[in-house]
């Protein structure tokens, strides 16, 4: 039986805030796939009710777990220890996949580790707006992104992250940093792998009075501060230890044979085999 390579979906979500769930799953079911790939989508509650799984259809390509409640980094990386894909894109469970999104992330990624992509913001009249910093098109200069961080104008969105996923492994998944645990992530990446900008927006970014970022205390000046300064000292810290993540060019064949060896590994077998990739052992 022949075998594909696959996308892994990572979504989190919670009791109150499926809303708009199932318009996410839409836009996954409308993706365009490359020939030979297939997405598949780990959905974790961060709870236990088992709700937002009742506006969703019964479709084999999902894979839902429940845990206990840690915010949206826990139920990421409880999520990723089911994703069988080679790749891993995150979605938000409020905002809604662009045609052609997940083919761009195959394609790029097929050369560096890991990408973001342009977004348009979804204001509540229906009206969209682009980002106000978005980069060039094309690789990441070494530091720029640290340095953007630091002065306060993180030039992307980090939802959009798309990476291979012995990377995020490697990594140790979303830092437990309520909303600075994207950033976080893509400020890792970045310290040990090459990344690249997609200029064509991959995605619609909800804006709405639910969201984590209309929490007024998401703004709290000492709590804000001391997440992304901590996002900060991670990357910092990474790169003065000069580990480097060895980001071959992907060949479809090889991806074939290394899914049915990644379905037979256990989880901790494959953040070890993905550790000693990030460390040169």
């Amino acid at each position: 039986m022949a075998t594909v390579s696959v996308l892994t979906v990572i979504t989190a979500v919670h009791s109150g805030g499926y809303q708009h769930l199932r318009e996410a799953y839409e836009s996954l079911v409308g993706q365009e796939m490359p020939p030979g790939w297939e997405w598949e989508w780990c959905l974790q509650e961060d709870g236990d009710s088992g709700e937002p799984f009742s506006v969703l259809p019964d479709d084999p390509r999902i894979s839902k777990g429940t845990s206990l409640p840690g915010r949206a980094a826990v139920a990421r990386t409880m999520a990723l220890s089911r994703a069988r894909g080679t790749l891993t894109r995150t979605l938000d469970a409020d905002d809604v996949l662009l045609p052609g999104a997940l083919m761009r992330d195959i394609e790029v990624l097929s050369r560096v580790a890991w990408c973001t992509s342009a977004c348009l913001d979804l204001l509540s009249d229906g009206s969209t707006a682009p980002g106000p910093y978005d980069p060039p098109a094309g690789r990441f200069p070494d530091g720029y992104l640290l340095k953007s961080h630091e002065e306060g104008r993180f030039p992307v969105q980090a939802n959009t992250f798309a990476a291979r996923t012995d990377l995020i492994w490697a990594l140790g998944g979303w830092s437990a940093l309520t909303g600075g645990e994207t950033i976080a992530l893509v400020l890792a990446a970045d310290a040990v792998a090459d990344g690249e900008f997609i200029s064509e927006p991959s995605l619609l970014y909800r804006k709405h009075g639910q969201q984590t970022t209309a929490d007024s205390r998401y703004w709290e000046d000492d709590e804000h501060r001391a997440r992304m300064e901590m996002a900060a000292k991670r990357a910092r810290a990474i790169r003065k230890f000069g580990w480097r993540y060895a980001a071959d060019e992907l060949d479809l064949d090889e991806c074939n044979a290394a899914e049915v060896r990644r379905l037979a590994t256990p989880p901790e077998e494959r953040q070890a085999e993905a550790m000693g990739r990030l460390f040169g052992s």
